[in-house]
């Protein structure tokens, strides 16, 4: 295959990915790109009765999401679906700041940004309960976005691009003063999370206001790379409550620098013919198992070097465009 059909291969639309999705609870749907609210096309309607094998219980829950495309910025929103349907779902937290330090790997998902929040999950009885994440592209709403701005508004707002994710069904398991979710009275969420931060960081390190439910700016904060928590928050958001999604924080993140010296390390050696070999502990320090490689030759070089000269092109043609192409 030549160059020019390599790149018109990539220029070749491909599935869209989603740029935030659930991590724990599991996410309803492993394809990505749901653009098309709260859930996409598998609604909570098409699950029987008994698809629910989690149980939650009321109280503080841990949850994790992961970002894969970064959007300086853009902000959160968790809410609580109704039994047996994605309708009148109940906001949990809102205004939930952006990571503005990590720039993920789109195809590499190892290097997404994670997110880890404890919420407050409301006493009551449901069979098949869902979690949504909303996540507004407020990168993209120019001066609209700044501190000053007016903001956009989601759901069924001006914010004009905005990703979901919904989990996976669950049934919370309420005590003995627990109403059925459907007669449930949502409360205000902040009434329910009166000390989360009323503002955020906004364009220039300037405040911007987080006060008002469904109106969103950029909005960023600072998090652990640790243990992927929001530092500027009080320790109950930050603590692991336990449950379905505890202690189950256990990615690494690779950075740019480490993967760059990585690639640069692999391109030298292949140009100076060189090969890097692990002994096993059969071989040991045993001579005779060493493979023996001859000498390359100038030519053989010569070849290498245009060969991986060409990949890392046609790698940064394909990444550009790609990038460009999902970026939205």
């Amino acid at each position: 295959m030549t160059l020019l059909q390599l790149l018109l291969l990539a220029a070749v639309p491909l599935p869209a990915h989603s740029h935030s999705r659930w991590e724990c609870p599991a996410p309803r749907s492993s394809s990505t790109g749901i653009k098309n609210g709260p859930c996409g096309s598998q609604p909570l309607s098409l699950y029987q009765t008994d698809a629910a094998t989690d149980e939650i219980k009321p109280g503080p829950l841990r949850i994790i999401f992961e970002e894969s495309i970064h959007h300086t910025g853009s902000p959160f929103r968790i809410s609580l679906s109704n039994d047996g349907t994605d309708d009148d779902a109940c906001v949990l937290l809102d205004h939930i700041p952006h990571n503005d330090c990590c720039r993920p790997g789109f195809f590499d998902e190892s290097s997404y940004t994670k997110y880890v929040v404890t919420i407050e999950m409301p006493n009551v009885k449901c069979e098949r309960c869902s979690l949504h994440l909303s996540n507004p592209m407020t990168d993209k709403i120019g001066s609209d976005g700044s501190p000053s701005g007016i903001g956009c508004t989601d759901p069924d707002g001006s914010c004009f691009s905005v990703y979901y994710s919904c989990t996976e069904p669950f049934r919370i398991v309420g005590d003995e003063n627990a109403v059925q979710r459907n007669e449930y009275a949502c409360p205000d969420w902040r009434s329910v999370n009166e000390d989360w931060p009323l503002v955020w960081v906004g364009d220039n390190g300037e405040d911007v206001d987080v006060t008002t439910s469904g109106v969103y700016r950029r909005e960023s904060s600072i998090w652990s790379e640790d243990d992927f928590t929001l530092k500027t928050v009080p320790n109950q958001y930050r603590q692991d409550a336990g449950g379905l999604c505890g202690e189950q924080v256990t990615a690494t993140i690779t950075s740019p620098t480490a993967i760059a010296e990585t690639t640069a390390t692999t391109a030298s050696s292949l140009t100076n013919g060189t090969t890097t070999t692990t002994p096993t502990a059969k071989e040991g320090n045993n001579e005779s198992n060493e493979s023996k490689t001859p000498p390359p030759t100038s030519a053989g070089i010569v070849v290498a070097s245009s060969l991986i000269l060409r990949i890392m092109i046609l790698a940064g043609a394909i990444t550009f465009g790609l990038q460009s192409l999902i970026s939205f």
